[in-house]
């Protein structure tokens, strides 16, 4: 049964009060413990999750890169090696043409010593080119374009000497500064531009035909008067001014596979 007081009124419990009392306090803890340390843990968690995947994503650029630069050092490691053998076939064929140039030189010079020692012939080199410079007094009678006997026989010496080496021959004509005086020669070459071109074509003509040197390794130009070698205005200088040039060149292996006969 209730118990009343003085006053007739039940009589109010201690005990739920203090329930009461109780459950807001757990209450409040239970708020302050969600708001000043889960939210914050879970925050920071959410923060280092973040940072993890960051890291990750950073890892696997990182390893994508580092992949990329991998596969590069071995492209310029090929390339490297590569460029090596090259230069060492580069060296080995610039030695083997210079080799062959100094034989070249050489066994011109014996076979053609008379007029090297005369003056008609000057042999010399212009890099990794040979030059033969021959006056036209030893190819040609004045005033004519056709190899006479004695050039005959200095052109077939040449020829001789190169005829089996991978060597191009370009073939070109000069004349001094006088203009065509003969009337009868200016009927077949008004100018020097004709005499010097004429002159360097039937050179190219005997060493193909004579001199038994592929068409595709030779080549003929007239260049008359405008690339003089002295001065025209002595007699001596027209006189070296008046010769045919022939410039033998080496042939690279490739285009000398493409195009030999």
């Amino acid at each position: 049964m209730a118990d009343y007081d003085e006053y007739g009124l039940p009589k109010r419990r201690r005990g739920g009060w203090l329930g009461w009392l109780l459950f807001v306090l757990v209450l409040g803890l239970t708020g302050a413990f969600v708001y000043y340390l889960y939210l914050p843990l879970r925050q920071t968690r959410s923060r280092l999750e973040d940072d993890l995947a960051g890291a990750k994503d950073r890892e696997r650029g990182a390893a994508e890169r580092l992949k990329r630069a991998d596969e590069r050092y071995a492209t310029l490691q090929q390339d490297l090696t590569k460029i090596s053998g090259e230069l060492q076939q580069t060296v080995a064929e610039k030695e083997k043409i210079e080799s062959e140039l100094k034989g070249i030189q050489s066994e011109l010079s014996k076979k053609l010593e008379p007029e090297i020692q005369e003056g008609n012939v000057r042999i010399r080199r212009r890099g990794q080119d040979l030059v033969l410079d021959m006056a036209d007094q030893i190819l040609f009678d004045k005033g004519q374009a056709e190899v006479n006997d004695r050039g005959k026989n200095v052109l077939a010496q040449v020829a001789s000497s190169v005829r089996g080496l991978p060597y191009s021959l370009q073939v070109t004509g000069h004349t001094d500064s006088s203009p065509i005086a003969s009337p009868e020669t200016q009927e077949r070459f008004p100018t020097n531009w004709e005499l010097s071109t004429a002159r360097a074509t039937h050179v190219v003509r005997f060493l193909q035909e004579r001199g038994k040197i592929p068409g595709q390794r030779l080549g003929a130009a007239g260049f008359a008067e405008f690339h003089p070698a002295e001065s025209n205005a002595t007699e001596a200088g027209r006189q070296k001014n008046r010769r045919i040039e022939i410039l033998l060149q080496p042939r690279k292996a490739d285009e000398t596979a493409a195009k030999s006969p």
